[in-house]
């Protein structure tokens, strides 16, 4: 959703939440002149509050851009540890290789760098807003920087085996996922736009 309809919503809703409230109050009848419960409030309070935490929460422009960079990076570091793989299972696979992991690390700078970026741009009601979301891809950042490191070491390895080496590439592709996974998640509650992929 873009800020000018979330913001159209928000006014819809405010004036529909006042108009019932007129409505329900001019018409208080029972003992006391209390105004009897129809029910709807709780519906209109949840519609409320669910429109200020996508005020709250939604991507300025520069974050926008931010992250359609940062998904591309980590897309580009999806698509390296699974050219990786394939070629772990190749026999003759020396200078590739070597081309192939370095890519490989580059790719995942790239990506775990413009996501801490990302992240610390946010603001104070964003950083409220996203704590539950953000811990997620923290934890998915944590598992993936578990799995380069491990890759690290089998690559560091003088005879590193083929089939280890791709046991190790297939476990940092899935941390990938799951990473690029929170990612697209709470940039959807940030109210960016996702390209279908």
């Amino acid at each position: 959703m873009n800020r000018v309809a979330v913001l159209t919503l928000g006014i819809v809703l405010l004036f529909c939440s006042h108009e019932l409230l007129a409505q329900h109050g001019g018409h208080g009848g029972g003992r006391g002149g209390a105004p009897r419960g129809t029910g709807t409030g709780g519906t209109a309070d949840s519609s409320l509050q669910d429109f200020n935490h996508a005020l709250a929460v939604q991507a300025t422009p520069d974050q926008v851009s931010q992250f359609q960079t940062l998904a591309k990076s980590t897309a580009a570091a999806r698509k390296q540890a699974q050219d990786l793989l394939q070629l772990a299972a190749k026999a003759d696979r020396t200078a590739d290789f070597s081309r192939q992991t370095t890519a490989l690390k580059d790719a995942l700078e790239d990506a775990q760098g413009g996501n801490k970026y990302f992240v610390k741009s946010f603001s104070k009601s964003q950083k409220s807003g996203l704590k539950e979301l953000t811990k997620k891809l923290e934890k998915a950042d944590s598992e993936v920087a578990k799995q380069r490191k491990a890759l690290d070491q089998q690559l560091g390895r003088t005879k590193g085996e083929s089939v280890a080496i791709a046991g190790t590439a297939d476990k940092l592709e899935k941390a990938l996922t799951e990473f690029q996974t929170q990612q697209l998640s709470l940039g959807k509650e940030m109210g960016i736009e996702i390209p279908a992929s």
